[in-house]
């Protein structure tokens, strides 16, 4: 499963990541390698070093590359249809369409449940997500 090292007021998936490393579970984190490029996942322990990568964000300094079937997501703003306003660099679009161009890839937002509006814009680039998983519980997409 891939989380995410939160940046600016993002919910904090680290306590997550950490039940299910402890379970076993190999985490990874998103690594921005180019800014037309897909992300690819470094895997992430309780343990890794970490140093700051693109756009301030902490990636994991060493370990081995993985491709997840699960991916949290994180956002800004998010719709009941399953859409979701980012940061505008389009990194998880395009990571997710190339994923699940190949296999099955779960997408899942975390939010706070008040960043949800009611219609996110979207284009045909735009990847919807499968749940969205907020502090007053889960909702199921449409996108």
């Amino acid at each position: 499963m891939a989380g995410y090292l939160p940046i600016r007021s993002e919910l904090d998936p680290r306590p997550l990541m950490l039940a299910l490393s402890g379970l076993g579970f190999t985490i990874c984190t998103p690594v921005v390698e180019g800014p037309d490029l897909p992300l690819r996942f470094r895997v992430w322990t309780p343990r890794s070093r970490l140093e700051r990568g693109a756009f301030g964000v902490d990636v994991p300094a060493k370990g081995h590359w993985v491709t997840p079937d699960a991916i949290l997501v994180p956002l800004l703003a998010f719709d009941s249809s399953g859409w979701r306003l980012g940061y505008g660099g389009g990194f998880y679009d395009r990571t997710l369409a190339d994923l699940r161009a190949r296999r099955t890839v779960s997408a899942i937002g975390f939010a706070y449940a008040g960043q949800e509006v009611d219609t996110v814009p979207h284009g045909e680039n735009d990847t919807g997500l499968d749940a969205i998983v907020t502090e007053a519980g889960v909702i199921l997409s449409r996108a």
